[in-house]
């Protein structure tokens, strides 16, 4: 009895949220996220691993990092108003997302950010501004407090998105939580036409378009959990705080007010820990700021390339790193 009260419950909620969505006016239901790439690279990595790299536009670089469970076409709608703006963008998978290799044993959190280190440098790019969401902003965060070098020569500022400077703890509930996570089931109940939507909703804010749901959920197809086994048990613990104070650039932390992952009370705090830092709270957001609020997020980008002190590079792109 117990148990078909829950399927009971479950079935509700999930019916809930549907008609939530199907009620909310959705100008984008055709749109999906593709990255608008003008040219694609594969970047040899270390361990003879391949990074997947594409950008678009030309002028002051932006480089995106995508988050856990994601890719680079999350970006998508972000890279396409930030080129029509003058910025050349360049997005890149991490090992074990998307099209880039996967993840090799031991690979961590330090993997991440030489990986990144090494984009920068491969592509020869100066003064960049640093994007990164979610788990992408604690990289972020790790490039600028552990990678001085590649920073002062490489990086104008950094631009966190629904980011924080911690994993989650490592303690037996978490571990427990991210074994659940790898699980084939989990996979499975997230392709279902249904449960899969419902779960993907509960990342995003106030009035979520179904079609962002929906492309959202499709994006987390694309990186399956069998190409980065034991990776995320590998970034419990993770917790930069303590280095916060050596970033030298400007960083600009933007939150999702309703932001269920990251909250915004712990933005602020995140912000009030870097020396050169400033908050913006997106009213009604939750924790897919560059699908949710892609206009307010460009322009918040904008706004840190226009105050970067620095000239643009518009060299064209090289046909390969």
């Amino acid at each position: 009895m117990l148990a078909g009260g829950f399927v009971l419950g479950v079935t509700a909620y999930e019916r809930r949220i549907l008609a939530g969505l199907d009620a909310t006016p959705d100008p984008d239901t055709d749109d999906g996220l593709a990255f608008p790439a003008e040219a694609a690279y594969e970047i040899d990595a270390a361990a003879f691993a391949k990074i997947h790299v594409e950008e678009c536009g030309t002028g002051q670089p932006v480089l995106l990092i995508h988050g856990h469970g994601s890719n680079l076409a999350i970006f998508a709608a972000l890279a396409t108003r930030l080129a029509s703006q003058g910025c050349r963008v360049v997005a890149m998978d991490h090992r074990g997302f998307g099209r880039s290799s996967a993840v090799p044993d031991e690979f961590d959190f330090e993997g991440l950010i030489d990986d990144v280190a090494m984009v920068l440098e491969r592509l020869d790019l100066r003064g960049a501004v640093v994007v990164g969401h979610s788990m992408g902003g604690a990289v972020a965060l790790g490039l600028g407090a552990c990678r001085g070098d590649e920073v002062a020569d490489r990086v104008s500022a950094l631009v966190l998105l629904n980011g924080t400077s911690r994993g989650p703890p490592d303690r037996p509930l978490w571990r427990a939580r991210v074994a659940v996570l790898e699980w084939a089931v989990t996979e499975r109940i997230g392709r279902h036409p249904r449960h899969g939507i419902a779960l993907t909703r509960g990342n995003f804010g106030r009035d979520a378009r179904r079609s962002h749901v929906v492309s959202v959920r499709h994006v987390g197809f694309a990186s399956p959990s069998a190409r980065r086994r034991g990776f995320t048990r590998r970034l419990l613990g993770v917790d930069l705080s303590q280095r916060l104070s050596e970033i030298r650039v400007p960083v600009v932390v933007i939150a999702g007010e309703n932001d269920r992952t990251v909250s915004a009370a712990e933005s602020s705090l995140l912000a009030a820990s870097i020396p050169d830092a400033h908050l913006v709270v997106v009213p009604g957001a939750g924790h897919v700021l560059p699908v949710e609020r892609a206009d307010a997020v460009a322009d918040e980008i904008m706004r840190v390339v226009a105050a970067a002190d620095h000239s643009p590079i518009t060299t064209p792109r090289a046909d390969s790193p």
